[in-house]
């Protein structure tokens, strides 16, 4: 019975030793493997360079208009941009009122006798010169021609003389008084005006240049009355009676 055992524990000691020895070569193997491994130098391989991105395209506003429809704290949300029409062009001023004709001169360069205010007083012009915000392009015995805001303005020379103020012409109608013969529409102020004008001395008026001076209206001393220096001078031209002031020599 002793001897089994012996034989038992002796086939097992055998055995532990057997698998000890097994283990401790595969131990030896495996190590010898991982050197080999490791002292090996490193394969390197080539690496390639990423393929580079496509390019981008110009930024176009209309492809961020779904980003403005849907920012809900915008408040042109709208795409559609309403475009305000430009505002209307002021309307161009008014043309004031045409100077008043007094009659003109043709001696020497031909001259017409102005007023830029109706109140008598007048003054020789010349083509090209201005006429308070006219200037004066033209002039004969039926028309004149004014420029204004780049404009022509012709009219008749009756339109522009001045309706209360007497001519010369008619100096015995104005002291003489209102017509009788006139009828119930006529105004009681314009004997008054005209008896007034009648009174006013015998004297030259504005200076033409060239030693002549214009007569003041309601002036009704007769051709020939000297005054200051002056002579009176009335003649006749196919507007009607030309009344002017010239200096004695």
């Amino acid at each position: 019975m002793s001897r089994r055992l012996w034989l038992l524990n002796f086939a097992l000691v055998a055995l532990v030793g057997v698998l000890f020895w097994r283990l401790r070569l595969k131990y030896l193997a495996e190590e010898s493997e991982q050197r080999a491994f490791l002292s090996q130098a490193p394969h390197m391989r080539a690496l390639l360079a990423p393929p580079a991105p496509p390019p981008l395209g110009p930024v176009k506003p209309a492809d961020y208009a779904e980003v403005a429809e849907k920012m809900l704290f915008s408040k042109d949300r709208n795409p559609n941009v309403i475009v305000q029409p430009p505002p209307p062009p002021p309307p161009p001023p008014p043309m004031p009122a045409l100077p008043f004709y007094y009659g003109q001169m043709a001696i020497g360069q031909p001259v017409v006798l102005l007023g830029v205010a109706n109140n008598g007083e007048q003054k020789s012009y010349h083509v090209g010169e201005d006429v308070g915000k006219f200037k004066l392009t033209a002039f004969d015995v039926e028309t004149i021609t004014f420029e204004w805001d780049g404009k022509q303005v012709v009219r008749k020379l009756q339109e522009l003389i001045p309706k209360e103020v007497v001519p010369a012409a008619a100096p015995a109608t104005a002291a003489s008084g209102p017509n009788p013969d006139a009828g119930p529409k006529t105004s009681i102020v314009a004997p008054a005006v005209k008896q007034e004008l009648a009174t006013k001395p015998a004297e030259p008026g504005v200076d033409m240049g060239a030693g002549f001076r214009g007569c003041v209206a309601g002036d009704t001393s007769p051709a020939g009355t000297v005054s200051n220096g002056y002579k009176k001078n009335i003649t006749q031209g196919l507007m009607g009676q030309t009344c002017y002031w010239e200096k004695v020599k």
